[in-house]
Protein backbone atom coordinates (compact mmCIF):
# COMPACT_ATOMS: atom_id res chain seq x y z
CA UNK A 1 0.00 0.00 0.00
CA UNK A 2 1.23 3.57 -0.68
CA UNK A 3 -1.07 4.91 1.67
CA UNK A 4 -1.19 2.90 4.52
CA UNK A 5 -2.00 5.70 6.78
CA UNK A 6 -3.89 8.77 6.39
CA UNK A 7 -0.35 10.68 7.53
CA UNK A 8 1.16 8.70 3.90
CA UNK A 9 -1.64 10.16 1.86
CA UNK A 10 0.64 13.31 0.73
CA UNK A 11 2.96 11.00 -0.04
CA UNK A 12 1.28 8.86 -1.53
CA UNK A 13 -0.85 11.36 -3.74
CA UNK A 14 2.36 12.51 -5.19
CA UNK A 15 3.69 8.67 -6.45
CA UNK A 16 0.19 8.14 -7.64
CA UNK A 17 -0.11 11.19 -10.03
CA UNK A 18 3.31 10.42 -11.08
CA UNK A 19 2.77 6.97 -11.77
CA UNK A 20 -0.49 7.43 -13.59
CA UNK A 21 1.12 10.27 -15.44
CA UNK A 22 3.81 8.33 -17.14
CA UNK A 23 1.45 5.96 -17.81
CA UNK A 24 -0.78 7.69 -19.96
CA UNK A 25 1.98 9.59 -21.49
CA UNK A 26 3.12 6.06 -23.27
CA UNK A 27 -0.95 5.47 -25.08
CA UNK A 28 -0.63 6.86 -28.58
CA UNK A 29 -1.98 10.35 -28.39
CA UNK A 30 -3.35 9.67 -32.12
CA UNK A 31 -4.98 6.21 -31.59
CA UNK A 32 -5.90 6.38 -28.13
CA UNK A 33 -5.93 3.46 -25.86
CA UNK A 34 -7.51 2.35 -21.93
CA UNK A 35 -5.55 2.76 -18.85
CA UNK A 36 -6.93 0.40 -15.76
CA UNK A 37 -5.72 2.06 -12.82
CA UNK A 38 -6.35 0.67 -8.82
CA UNK A 39 -5.22 1.34 -5.46
CA UNK A 40 -5.58 -0.68 -2.39
CA UNK A 41 -5.10 2.24 -0.17
CA UNK A 42 -8.31 2.81 1.48
CA UNK A 43 -6.99 6.02 3.05
CA UNK A 44 -6.84 7.31 -0.95
CA UNK A 45 -10.64 6.28 -1.39
CA UNK A 46 -12.56 7.52 1.51
CA UNK A 47 -10.78 11.10 1.82
CA UNK A 48 -13.09 13.98 0.45
CA UNK A 49 -16.21 11.69 -0.23
CA UNK A 50 -14.34 9.19 -2.37
CA UNK A 51 -13.06 11.78 -4.54
CA UNK A 52 -9.10 11.89 -4.25
CA UNK A 53 -7.76 9.51 -5.98
CA UNK A 54 -10.28 10.58 -8.74
CA UNK A 55 -8.97 13.81 -8.72
CA UNK A 56 -5.42 12.58 -7.71
CA UNK A 57 -5.94 10.77 -11.30
CA UNK A 58 -7.39 14.00 -13.29
CA UNK A 59 -4.34 15.88 -12.06
CA UNK A 60 -2.16 13.45 -13.53
CA UNK A 61 -4.20 13.50 -16.74
CA UNK A 62 -3.78 16.67 -17.18
CA UNK A 63 0.01 16.53 -16.06
CA UNK A 64 0.53 14.70 -18.86
CA UNK A 65 -1.62 16.76 -21.45
CA UNK A 66 -4.45 13.69 -22.09
CA UNK A 67 -7.88 13.93 -22.06
CA UNK A 68 -9.25 11.50 -19.33
CA UNK A 69 -12.60 9.44 -19.81
CA UNK A 70 -13.89 7.75 -16.96
CA UNK A 71 -15.61 4.60 -17.64
CA UNK A 72 -16.28 3.02 -14.27
CA UNK A 73 -15.21 3.28 -10.64
CA UNK A 74 -15.33 -0.08 -8.26
CA UNK A 75 -14.66 -0.94 -4.71
CA UNK A 76 -13.31 -3.42 -2.93
CA UNK A 77 -14.17 -7.11 -3.42
CA UNK A 78 -16.34 -8.54 -0.78
CA UNK A 79 -13.79 -10.18 0.91
CA UNK A 80 -11.61 -6.96 1.21
CA UNK A 81 -14.45 -5.03 3.03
Amino acid sequence: KLAPTVGALERASRKYHSLNRDAMKLINPKEGGLLMTCTCSGAMTQKNGGQYFLETVKGAALAAGRRLTLLRTSGAAPCHV
